[in-house]
């Protein structure tokens, strides 16, 4: 049996963490470098791989990576705090009727009533924790402090953006992403990020409001405000593969987070049954197929290879910087990790049993490591046969 550990155990940090900034990440130094993130967006570069013929980013398939990607319509695109569905204040759509007192549960009725409003919204998975001060980004993209402080509500003004201390428990939730469309990666049919980035928006504003109308405040986020990952971790939702992205039991690392801050009381759910990093340890196959080598293939280590990488915490520090380039080179958000990942796996009995198996005991898993390359999952298919299937 695998050895069950708190959170602390499994993804401790050390004196050197500090909260991140997020003008450090990948992304926003690309931008305040060279004015742009993906140099693959422009028409130039779209019109050179169709005329090229390239398989898998034709017309038909850039007008699917586009429609699927309608977050970038909506104001502040992936990552505006506190604009469209992601508005820190109500959007006036759900509100408690005057005279009406807020609904009142335990932490336990709440965690039911949010989880079963938030599926019905497009979740796949949702999980509550406490909030930790670690995960919130110390600024914003634009360079306002996030802090905690006592306040009547959420706001945003030129200098800060004030998180209100009553907001102190987190609803982390997760959208999928398709095995199929995703087998596809790095082509523009790999539409199931933006699709996920656009399911993100929907749900975390359809939940927030939910939870305004029942009487409390909510901030709804994507990749703003606090670190995605560690908080769906802390929230039991699965655990961080080699690939430093979540891999959850139920539908690997096919998944986007986003997540709400809130003053409605919830439970802490438990920790995500554990097998998945004792695999990650001896598997590796996402850093021999990454084609930027940007994914370590040693173990874990406190600190990363360089700042867009927030040192002190106990995991698995990626290239993002060498990840970042590579998408620009090849035209893609990329996601072979994703792909070549064994527990990116269609829904089967057998694959259920080894799952079964590796929450339960480490013994076996080098020879499923073996076992999986041998049957070729994770290869790509042919992009010029998928507008012809079914």
């Amino acid at each position: 049996m695998v050895k069950k550990k708190t959170f602390e155990e499994t993804y401790p940090t050390n004196e050197k963490y500090q909260r991140f900034d997020q003008r450090n990440t990948s992304f926003q130094q690309k931008r305040r470098s060279t004015g742009s993130l993906l140099d693959y967006n422009t028409d130039e570069y779209k019109a050179d791989k169709i005329r090229k013929n390239v398989p898998g980013f034709g017309v038909v398939d850039y007008a699917f990576k586009q429609a699927a990607g309608m977050y970038e319509g909506m104001p502040g695109g992936d990552d505006g705090m506190s604009e469209g569905y992601y508005s820190w204040t109500p959007l006036g759509v759900g509100s408690l009727p005057k005279g009406v007192p807020k609904w009142s549960g335990t932490p336990e009725k709440a965690a039911k009533i949010i989880t079963k409003a938030a599926k019905y919204f497009g979740a796949v998975g949702v999980g509550f924790c406490p909030l930790d001060e670690r995960w919130i980004y110390s600024h914003t993209n634009d360079g306002k402090e996030i802090v905690i402080e006592e306040a009547e509500a959420p706001y945003i003004n030129d200098k800060k953006a004030v998180i209100p201390k009553s907001h102190k428990w987190v609803i982390a939730m997760v959208v999928p992403m398709e095995h199929k469309e995703n087998s596809y990666a790095p082509t523009a049919i790999e539409v199931t990020s933006n699709m996920g980035y656009s399911r993100m928006h929907i749900l975390s504003g359809y939940v927030a409001e939910f939870i305004r109308a029942l009487g409390y405040s909510a901030i709804p986020m994507g990749n703003d405000t606090a670190l995605s990952v560690p908080i769906a971790l802390q929230a039991g939702l699965g655990h961080m593969g080699r690939h430093g992205r979540l891999i959850t039991w139920d539908h690997g690392p096919l998944v986007r987070i986003c997540k709400i801050f809130t003053d409605l009381p919830l439970p802490q759910s438990p920790p995500a049954p554990s097998g998945i990093i004792e695999y990650c340890e001896v598997c590796g196959r996402c850093a021999k197929k990454c084609p930027s080598e940007s994914i370590t293939p040693g173990p874990r280590t406190w600190e990363g290879p360089n700042s867009s990488n927030n040192n002190g915490s106990y995991k698995w520090y990626n290239d993002e910087d060498k990840c970042l380039r590579y998408w620009n080179e090849v035209g893609s958000g990329c996601s072979i990790c994703f792909r070549v990942c064994a527990f990116t796996k269609e829904k089967a009995p057998l694959h259920d049993l080894v799952k079964w198996i590796l929450r339960r005991t480490s013994l076996f898993n080098r020879p499923f490591v073996v076992m999986d390359e041998l049957m070729g999952y994770g290869n790509i298919p042919d992009p010029r046969k998928y507008w012809d299937e079914p």
